[in-house]
């Protein structure tokens, strides 16, 4: 089954919601500052998930859920950035968990790479909108403009 926009937009706002509410939870692993962002443990969904388990506010959350805050977070430019900086690996108190390997280094490359050409053909997109020329009026439009032209003439003599 299809999702619809309005469905999809609301899942959207819900994984974005989810993960603010993990960086409050866990502020020595998640962070906004991207001078703080380190790159997550190896399996940390499964961590994140056993500690909700235990909270009766938070146990319902749906796995689609924390898989899309994560996503969110991951794949966001200064994470990866974190990642190709090769900053030690986060657990959820803070605590190392490990380093960089080189595939995920590449891995991180890559995506960063991709994410700045589609922002650079956006950039062109924008500018290329920003230079159009107006569209020529239709036949219809300048026919009208010439009538309200001539009315105007003949209301002022």
């Amino acid at each position: 089954m299809a999702t619809s926009d309005n469905q999809k937009r609301e899942r959207a706002r819900r994984s974005r919601e989810f993960l603010e509410r993990l960086k409050h939870r866990y502020p020595e692993c998640f962070s906004n500052d991207a001078s703080l962002i380190r790159p997550l443990a190896i399996g940390i969904q499964k961590t994140i998930r056993e500690d909700l388990a235990s909270d009766s506010e938070l146990a319902d959350t749906p796995g689609w859920v924390v898989r899309q805050a994560l996503a969110l977070y991951t794949r966001s430019p200064a994470y990866l950035e974190a990642t190709l900086a090769r900053r030690p690996r986060v657990n959820l108190d803070g605590s190392d968990a490990g380093e960089i390997t080189d595939e995920a280094a590449e891995f991180a490359r890559e995506r960063r790479e991709e994410q700045k050409k589609r922002q650079a053909e956006r950039r062109k997109q924008a500018a290329r909108a920003r230079n159009r020329k107006p569209a020529k009026p239709s036949a219809d439009q300048v026919r009208q403009e010439k009538l309200e032209q001539l009315a105007a003439k003949f209301n002022n003599q």
